[in-house]
């Protein structure tokens, strides 16, 4: 299907099926396309789609259609980083690592003085690791473990909810 145009019912199933995966709002977001007359082409209210528009839309949903060459998922947060510190550590601390790298730089605030509030501890001594990652890794450390799973799966949850919004 690559350059030729599909027929006008394809289409709106194609962007209806989309809608499923997305809201209406991420893929309006995502395409540049209006609401209102994505919803007017799901609904089948309008006759036609421009090519201008399809255009905008197709790249956002060959993935979905399983047309696209790459079947990677969008990367999030910064690029992995290899250090045979990192590869040593054990998963939740990887996992922390990388949703705390995930969400903003206020909420990363908000997190080590919540759990500098709960626990005191020096700063972990990582060399691969920058001064609020070490300082965040000292912290959860010095938890329980039990304290240190309830906080990782809170943190993940918040971390979920933060990339939703930014899609």
């Amino acid at each position: 299907m690559n350059n030729e145009m599909k027929n006008k019912d394809d289409i709106a199933k194609d962007v209806e099926n989309c809608t499923k995966v997305f809201t209406l709002s991420e893929f309006s977001r995502e395409t540049g396309i209006r609401i209102e007359l994505l919803r007017r082409f799901i609904s089948r209210q309008t006759r036609q789609m421009r090519n201008e528009a399809w255009e905008k839309i197709y790249p956002s949903v060959k993935e979905l259609l399983g047309e696209s060459d790459s079947q990677r998922p969008r990367r999030v947060g910064p690029a992995y980083r290899r250090h045979p510190e990192l590869v040593e550590m054990v998963s939740d601390q990887k996992v922390l690592l990388d949703v705390f790298n995930c969400i903003s730089s206020a909420m990363q605030q908000e997190l080590l003085r919540d759990w500098a509030q709960k626990v005191q501890a020096q700063p972990s001594t990582y060399t691969s690791l920058n001064a609020e990652e070490n300082k965040l890794m000292g912290l959860f450390l010095a938890m329980s473990a039990e304290e240190q799973e309830k906080e990782l799966l809170l943190l993940v949850t918040k971390g979920r909810e933060y990339i939703r919004t930014q899609r």
